[in-house]
């Protein structure tokens, strides 16, 4: 190949490589404005349906970008999650956290006036909480979103889904009364950054543990096992932690829960014969510990 030839060569490649670059800082540019365009507005209102289109787009961002990420470390401005950073960076969290709860507080109002079934035949609703759900999820994974989370009213939240649980069940992996075992899950292992004692003191106060408990009850058989496993690492970060050890009795104030905690034995017993990390041994084994005391 001759000099020119060379030459050419890596003037195209430079070229593409600028291309490249403007077309990403365009996309970033435009998943920021439509992180800025989102807003509170009441459920099913004009506005509301447009703010839904735009979460169902952010969503599949989020995860899309969230399958990339093999190893969650450092805050989220050290990784590639643009969808997560610009929610956190536009103080959007709470915002996206209020339309959950108000859509579910609909949901529910109306799964009431209309006998227990939902008129969606467009599946707009289901559409919503299921994209704003996994939206939550991907944001929930960042210490930064979490640390300026309304955590009593989003522990407000979980409690009502969980005590509606039992009504309304579900086999959506999407839907809120199975994502807030996710999402308890999360704030558990990131604790240690977070106000211990102020976010498992609004846990016990709102018996979120017993609720847990029931629903792993009323939901176990019906889940793959990788949603058991929830369970048992939520269990698990919670039973090591000082504030829990300091306060047993009390979360355990009801007969049932030491029964029904009993119910995990054998999945958290195989878990832990399984898991070759010392770390997470030793979290499990604190599950496993609570559980050889209630039997």
């Amino acid at each position: 190949m001759s000099g020119g030839e060379k030459g050419s060569q890596y003037q195209t490649q430079d070229a593409c490589a600028d291309t490249l670059d403007v077309m990403n800082k365009r996309l970033s540019q435009d998943l920021r404005q439509r992180v800025r365009r989102l807003v509170y507005c009441p459920v099913l209102s004009v506005e509301w349906k447009e703010v839904a289109e735009l979460i169902g787009h952010l969503s599949e961002v989020a995860v899309m970008e969230s399958k990339d990420i093999t190893k969650r470390e450092g805050s989220v401005w050290e990784r590639d999650e643009l969808c997560v950073r610009y929610v956190i960076e536009e103080s959007k969290t709470n915002l996206l956290m209020r339309l959950m709860v108000d859509y579910k507080t609909f949901l529910y109002e109306r799964l009431q006036k209309e006998g227990g079934t939902l008129d969606d035949p467009t599946g707009l609703l289901i559409g919503f909480e299921n994209s704003l759900g996994e939206l939550l999820r991907c944001i929930f994974t960042a210490t930064e979103s979490l640390q300026t989370l309304d955590m009593p009213a989003f522990l407000t939240h979980i409690e009502t889904v969980l005590q509606s649980s039992t009504v309304n069940t579900t086999n959506n992996y999407q839907s809120q009364e199975i994502l807030v075992v996710v999402y308890l899950r999360l704030i558990l292992a990131q604790i240690d950054r977070l106000d211990e004692d102020k976010i498992l003191g609004l846990v016990l106060d709102k018996s979120i543990l017993s609720l847990v408990l029931r629903h792993c009850e009323m939901y176990r058989s019906k889940l793959e096992d990788e949603m058991v496993e929830t369970y048992i690492w939520f269990l698990s970060m919670l039973f090591e932690t000082e504030f829990f050890q300091q306060h047993r009795k009390e979360f355990f104030a009801d007969a049932e829960d030491k029964k029904r905690i009993c119910l995990l034995e054998e999945p958290a017993k195989a878990m832990k014969a399984a898991e070759s990390d010392a770390d997470k041994r030793r979290r499990l084994r604190a599950l496993c510990d609570i559980i050889i005391r209630y039997k």
